[in-house]
């Protein structure tokens, strides 16, 4: 397991030792990775739905047994809440660069409107009624012909993605790749494991989160305009659906409590269970800092002149406090003109809808694998409610 690097109150407000912290994270994370359990895992359930994890074992090559046991990924280690915890903090860049992306064009809204740009017919592949001629947005077009080149690639194979328009790309990948065999590391139980609300996360993606990160008006800009807000939602919907593997981890670690919830229908005892309010809060302030770090320009001008070779050292400390000091000064109430995108939304949009979102798909996880359905329905109802 990874260390553990702890930024405290004092060390925040020294720049000098926040470069030591930082030079020490940067030691463990540069070894990170998302590694998967190979084939030899299998998952079975029992009828009262409680997993039960096995592996088989198989003749093992001189060349396999030879290897060393840190190559070696177990399940459990997988579903681990430290193993997710990490996976889910890696994403966090991903997101927020592409929020960054998306925020440096203007909003743009012919590029979401219907026939905005006449009858562009449809992407070649799209599986649906033609005949109508139903005229689609620009960003829709884009966006359902970028799901059937990845459905054809097998990118929806993969139990972590979840397309937004399924109805409208192939039912089978392409028959020229082979297929892939994923372990099945979440319940088969209902429809648990298909859990999906791209629409829900679509509708606050174009209502709230474009809005509050663009400026109104057209720049005319509008393949890249719709090219980032795919990228962009493509990377929170990975974020907020990793949650069915955050249930299925919590799961494991107290069935008896969770099923008991659960058989019981009690929505909100399931979703007081899920809850970590420290975690979400480091969430939070984590993104928050992130924004700020990512979202300005590096102070060139308080570096020093790189010399040779032993000065990459001295470099790398200056660049890295310079970066702090700026994301500490963003973190107040001044420095946000000079942003790319205000921290402070950045912030909202995970408290508002990444996180809620995350954990209603893990109670909505739960809910599909039960004989009793009253928390699905509660949870649909509270999105719709807010749209």
């Amino acid at each position: 397991m990874v260390n553990k690097i702890k930024v405290t109150s004092h060390t925040r407000h020294h720049p000098l030792l926040l470069v030591t912290v930082l030079t020490a994270c940067s030691a463990f994370t540069t070894t990170g990775g998302s590694c998967w359990p190979g084939n030899n895992a299998r998952t079975t359930h029992s009828p009262s739905s409680k997993l039960h994890v096995t592996h088989e074992t198989s003749p093992v090559s001189s060349s396999s047994s030879s290897s060393s046991a840190s190559e070696r990924i177990k399940t459990c280690d997988v579903l681990s809440l430290d193993s997710i915890r990490e996976t889910l903090i890696r994403q966090e860049e991903t997101i927020i660069f592409g929020l960054i992306e998306r925020a440096q064009f203007r909003r743009n809204d012919v590029v979401y409107e219907k026939g905005g740009f006449g009858d562009l017919g449809f992407p070649r592949g799209y599986n649906g009624d033609t005949s109508n001629r139903t005229r689609l947005s620009l960003f829709e077009y884009m966006f359902i012909g970028t799901e059937i080149l990845h459905s054809e690639c097998r990118r929806y194979t993969s139990p972590q993605e979840h397309a937004f328009f399924p109805e409208h790309i192939p039912t089978s990948p392409n028959r020229g790749l082979p297929q892939l065999d994923f372990p099945e590391l979440l319940s088969s139980v209902g429809g648990a494991s298909s859990v999906n609300y791209n629409s829900i996360l679509l509708r606050r993606y174009l209502s709230d989160i474009v809005p509050s990160i663009t400026s109104v008006g057209d720049d005319e800009q509008h393949g890249s305009t719709s090219l980032s807000d795919i990228n962009v939602l493509q990377a929170i919907s990975h974020r907020v659906h990793y949650g069915k593997f955050v249930a299925e981890s919590k799961y494991r670690s107290d069935p008896e409590g969770y099923q008991r919830l659960v058989d019981a229908g009690d929505a909100e005892g399931v979703m007081a269970l899920l809850t970590n309010a420290a975690v979400e809060e480091k969430v939070l302030r984590r993104a928050r800092l992130k924004a700020a770090t990512y979202g300005r320009e590096p102070l060139i001008a308080n570096l020093p002149e790189l010399e040779g070779e032993k000065d990459v050292t001295s470099i790398v400390a200056a660049a890295a406090a310079s970066a702090v000091t700026a994301a500490i000064e963003a973190m107040g109430k001044y420095g946000c003109d000079k942003m790319k995108v205000n921290p402070s939304i950045i912030e909202d949009i995970y408290r508002d809808i990444i996180i809620p979102l995350t954990k209603d798909i893990e109670v909505a996880y739960f809910s599909e694998g039960a004989d009793v359905n009253p928390l699905r329905s509660m949870i649909r109802t509270k999105w719709e409610m807010t749209d």
